[in-house]
């Protein structure tokens, strides 16, 4: 299992003291694709001069609290998965959930292809998961890491929360792609998950 070094604590509030992980307003796994650098124009063309610059805009949004999570999926029978803050209910009468990724995301093309994924939330103890979903291929994050098939998805074993869910609708918005999850399997452990505030992880009731 991946280890992080000791990180220091302050007013009961423990936090990450490694690089700070990229929000979705700045996606590592479509950057890579990409191979575009940070605030470097992107395929659609250089920013519109009206709105505000994109590194203050960034580091504006990073002040919004968000959960973290790991979307999984599986592509020619091999488990795939990512990073991802970008999350959020949609709907509790139809048990849905709405998901962003970079439109040039290798997870996100695995997960069109598959009609399936799974998001995963982590305790802080298992933390460094986030990290390692952000880096190298889609495939290669799951090196030594645990899981399990649930409706023919691979779910962390480490998740605190887990949801199974399959595509529904999907919609193009700028650079991103939106889908719609409809859950269709859970499971909830009451670990308290993790949070991203300011690009730093924190444990959520410390």
């Amino acid at each position: 299992m991946t280890t992080t070094p000791p990180e220091g604590k302050s007013m009961g509030t423990a936090h990450v003291t490694q690089p700070p992980l990229r929000t979705a307003c700045l996606p590592a796994e479509s950057q890579a694709a990409q191979g575009n650098p940070v605030g470097e124009a992107s395929a659609q063309g250089p920013p519109d001069p009206g709105l505000v610059p994109t590194e203050g805009f960034c580091r504006a949004i990073a002040k919004l609290p968000t959960g973290v999570t790991v979307l999984t999926t599986v592509t020619d029978d091999a488990p795939v998965g990512c990073t991802a803050n970008a999350v959020m209910s949609l709907s509790a009468d139809t048990p849905s959930v709405l998901v962003s990724l970079g439109s040039h995301s290798r997870t996100l093309a695995a997960i069109l292809d598959a009609g399936r994924f799974a998001v995963n939330t982590l305790s802080w103890s298992q933390r460094a998961l986030t990290r390692k979903f952000a880096t190298g291929t889609p495939a290669e994050r799951f090196a030594g890491v645990p899981w399990r098939a649930e409706r023919r998805t691979p779910v962390l074993s480490a998740a605190g929360m887990a949801l199974v869910c399959e595509v529904g609708d999907t919609a193009t918005l700028l650079d991103h792609t939106v889908v719609v999850g409809k859950v269709v399997w859970l499971r909830d452990t009451n670990a308290a998950p993790t949070v991203l505030y300011g690009r730093e992880q924190y444990p959520l009731g410390a």
